[in-house]
């Protein structure tokens, strides 16, 4: 069973691990060392904190739960317009068994229920843009190498 708990600041180094574990394969052929590819990580770790303070101070992370145990994290800014899901990880070992689909459908529940679009920002490469597609969201914008998705589907009453 899923569950959604807010972070506290105990569960910073779960946070950290699991950031580190969505990056590092993307990391490791940098010809870098553990050492090396960990510290570069745990700093962008802490930029990233930071910018998602500053720019979205009202979303708290969750923790997503299962029978327990932490697998991910959640973040989501629900602002006037939008909702915004800024972050969505989970660890390897809880990805491709339905969780990020059961955690979106979710979210889209409560976006049409709001009459609110989902806004999100995902890498053109990423395996996720896939799943986000599949859920019925749309590229709006590319930017680099970020493409901007909505989701907007509101039954008419």
């Amino acid at each position: 069973m899923l569950q959604l708990v807010e972070a506290a600041v105990h569960d910073e180094t779960f946070l950290l691990e699991l950031y580190v574990s969505t990056r590092s394969e993307e990391v490791s052929g940098w010809g870098w060392g553990t050492e090396e590819i960990h510290a570069f990580l745990a700093m962008q770790f802490q930029f990233r904190q930071k910018s998602y303070a500053s720019r979205y101070a009202e979303a708290k992370p969750q923790l997503v739960m299962q029978d327990g145990r932490r697998i991910g994290v959640l973040l989501v800014a629900r602002e006037t317009g939008f909702i915004v899901l800024v972050d969505i990880a989970l660890l390897p070992d809880a990805q491709n068994r339905g969780t990020g689909t059961a955690l979106l459908q979710l979210l889209q529940e409560e976006a049409q229920a709001s009459g609110r679009p989902i806004l999100l920002h995902v890498q053109s490469a990423s395996r996720a843009k896939s799943l986000y597609e599949r859920l019925g969201f749309r590229t709006t914008k590319a930017e680099g190498v970020y493409d901007e998705m909505q989701w907007k589907h509101f039954h008419k009453r």
